[in-house]
């Protein structure tokens, strides 16, 4: 059902949840979009979203939504930088970091894409060779169960690190905002192993423990998954006795506004993913999951139940 029409010369028709959009958006100026945005007089907001999610919109079905929060976001003087992602890619390709609402319209015609709002206040990791860089977190997730959920974590996970110190400068510097080094020819791959990170961080960070951090990561993923199997498919995860699944969930931390505490943020869940790492270092990987999976057998093996 049609919500609410503008007239003829209005950027969009909103149905439902989703909008029509006017092809020419892809030629104006931020001040005619604006413009013509303001004659919609209900306005537009982001939806809720979750503690552990940033900000995020479809581009493909809610352009017309995101250059309205945009908007908004620029009038209140607040960051409005951006991470502009295609739906269906891998290894950090054809990713883009910007401010700039004019190159984020016309990337959203190139190929189907979603948008977050970039992470300002990561939590860094001290390196003695460059200062204090970006990392990110991939936990390993097997799902045995949608209904009751059932759901278990490799409690090795991995890590990945920027090879430059951060700021908010700079924008098109892959080495200081992406942390995807393993695919890039002759970038500087840093390896560490979880139970030394671990060490690390919280020797760099005293007034956080590591547990606790991870009781809250577990309490991201058990909410994440229950939201995925919440509506019936398409929407949602269909549930079968006979289907297991392996999944990896990336994420960042990231501070509070007063930056008393670190809050994790998803950035991307991948099926059946890439494990060549795990294998390579962990030669039991596959073996322990699937105990975990098929029998619910994680005596004496780096699995934990979450929920």
């Amino acid at each position: 059902a049609v919500v609410s029409t503008q007239s003829t010369g209005d950027l969009l028709i909103k149905v439902g949840r989703r909008a029509t959009i006017d092809p020419e958006i892809r030629y104006m100026s931020d001040e005619i979009i604006l413009k013509k945005l303001n004659s919609d007089q209900e306005g537009w907001a982001a939806e809720i979203h979750p503690w552990w999610m940033p900000v995020g919109f479809d581009l493909v079905n809610e352009l017309p939504v995101f250059v309205r929060h945009y908007l908004e976001r620029q009038e209140a003087g607040q960051d409005n930088i951006w991470i502009i992602k295609p739906w269906n890619m891998a290894r950090g390709k054809y990713i883009y970091v910007t401010s700039n609402l004019s190159m984020i319209v016309k990337l959203a015609y190139t190929s189907p894409k979603i948008i977050q709002k970039y992470i300002e206040r990561p939590v860094l990791f001290y390196r003695g060779d460059v200062g204090r860089v970006k990392f990110d977190i991939r936990y390993v997730v097997l799902l045995k169960s949608v209904k009751p959920l059932k759901l278990y974590k490799y409690n090795i996970f991995w890590l990945r690190f920027a090879n430059k110190a951060f700021d908010l400068e700079g924008l098109d510097e892959y080495e200081k905002h992406f942390t995807v080094m393993n695919y890039t020819e002759g970038a500087d791959l840093k390896q560490i192993d979880s139970p030394e990170f671990i060490s690390m961080f919280e020797q760099q960070y005293p007034d956080q423990n590591w547990e606790d951090l991870d009781k809250k990561n577990c309490a991201m993923l058990r909410e994440c998954f229950e939201s995925a199997g919440s509506l019936p498919p398409p929407q949602g995860l269909q549930h079968s006795a006979q289907s297991r699944s392996i999944y990896a969930v990336d994420f960042m931390l990231q501070w509070n506004q007063d930056e008393t505490e670190m809050i994790p943020q998803i950035l991307e869940i991948n099926f059946n993913p890439d494990n060549r790492r795990a294998c390579k270092y962990h030669p039991e990987f596959y073996n322990h999951c699937l105990n975990a999976l098929l029998f619910d057998d994680i005596e004496d093996i780096p699995v934990t139940e979450i929920c």
